[in-house]
């Protein structure tokens, strides 16, 4: 259970640093430039906007909860809450001063002193929880050692549904007009993408849990992308994620059904050929020559309404290539594979209108297959064979301990 929790709370502290410094237009000069007006600006009260509001309840809430969980119970409950609003406000701090190194973000104290009273609010709730005899229901982890990459997916999979991560109150249309949250327009390649990246997304959870925690982690997970393409700006939930949600529903019954292998070989089975049509979707290929930008770099998100981004490309590529390892697949030929596929589809969107050729996707297949040796390495290292010994060694070994 702490192990579930500490993961639990790195990828929480994680995606608090991502959403606090996205779009990481990082300017070092900018402290050069500071003024004695800037740092009293920083230091001085504001009033908190509703959206900051609302961002503090998403991050320093469970923040402040899964430190609680992880400290002393002999320290008592008041230390307890002093420790997590410290480790709150600490971590505010960091953050707050890291973005006097960014062009438009701009720290306040305000944000600090809300973020640690949201921590040291939420240790307070889980000790009255505790002492209410609730206990919380953690995730329970196939390995003591979650495999890194499979988390990678996931945190590249929310994190592409909640870019930017600035909230919005426009939500509450939801129950006065919901057609102004929802995107109605269909597209068979969106849908075929998001019905192959529910597939990946579910055979990564499935790698890393037992199958008690899969189903309510999965339904927790596909909620919380719905819901993000509605709580965060330049988003809407669109028709085709839930049609591809829906579709992908029964394949991910039967891999939960079936071993760990062959699970994978049924996602990869049904996820290669939505993939591959909504990378190549609209078909729409040109006579003129093409145009070829391989040293482009696309957006975090959506290069427009067709390519991906990059994260993404890189939740694809990458996922594609751990997909087709843990099925079986020898790392060495699938990564081959996947580079020429990946090549051949560059060059085959760089023919269509409003499309370009980039190396973002071959990068993204090359960043996979070094991040799954090394993972392999890794745990290698971890359950290393003892070395083989006869009999008479270890008689003789025992013998020396003995007359030792």
């Amino acid at each position: 259970m702490r192990t579930a929790i500490l993961w639990m709370l790195a990828l929480t502290v994680l995606f608090m640093i991502y959403a606090s410094l996205y779009p990481f237009e990082f300017d070092f000069s900018r402290f050069a430039t500071l003024e004695r007006k800037d740092w009293m600006r920083s230091l001085s009260w504001r009033r908190p906007a509703r959206t900051d509001l609302i961002a503090n309840l998403l991050f320093y809430l469970p923040f402040g909860a899964l430190v609680t969980m992880l400290t002393p119970q002999r320290w008592g409950a008041l230390r307890r809450v002093a420790f997590v609003l410290a480790c709150g406000t600490l971590l505010s701090l960091l953050i707050e001063g890291a973005q006097f190194a960014t062009r438009y973000r701009d720290p306040s104290i305000t944000d600090v002193t809300m973020n640690g009273s949201s921590a040291g609010l939420a240790a307070i709730l889980a000790l009255c929880a505790r002492g209410l005899g609730l206990r919380p229901s953690l995730p329970e982890l196939r390995a003591p050692r979650p495999d890194i990459v499979a988390l990678l997916l996931i945190a590249l999979w929310l994190a592409f549904h909640a870019v930017p991560f600035m909230p919005t109150a426009r939500f509450v249309f939801v129950f006065r007009a919901p057609l102004r949250m929802i995107d109605v327009h269909w597209s068979s390649a969106a849908f075929a993408g998001f019905f192959a990246g529910y597939l990946l997304l579910a055979a990564a959870m499935r790698h890393l849990l037992r199958p008690s925690s899969f189903w309510p982690v999965f339904v927790a997970c596909a909620a919380g992308s719905i819901l993000a393409r509605i709580l965060f700006r330049n988003h809407q939930l669109q028709i085709n994620e839930c049609a591809g949600l829906l579709l992908a529903l029964p394949v991910i019954w039967q891999m939960t059904h079936s071993g760990e292998r062959l699970a994978f070989r049924h996602a990869a089975f049904w996820a290669a050929p939505a993939f591959l049509f909504f990378s190549l979707a609209p078909f729409a290929f040109s006579a003129a020559a093409p145009s070829f930008e391989w040293l482009s770099v696309p957006p975090l998100i959506s290069r427009n309404e067709v390519e991906p981004g990059l994260f993404e490309l890189a939740f694809f590529f990458i996922g594609a290539v751990w997909l087709l390892n843990e099925a079986g697949l020898q790392l060495g030929r699938v990564t081959l594979a996947m580079l020429l596929i990946a090549g051949l589809m560059e060059i085959a969107q760089a023919w269509q209108v409003d499309q370009g050729a980039q190396l973002a996707a071959p990068v993204a297949v090359l960043l996979g297959a070094v991040l799954i040796r090394l993972r392999n390495r890794v745990q290698a290292g971890k359950v290393a064979p003892l070395p083989a010994c006869n009999a008479a060694q270890i008689r003789k070994t025992a013998a020396g301990r003995f007359f030792k």
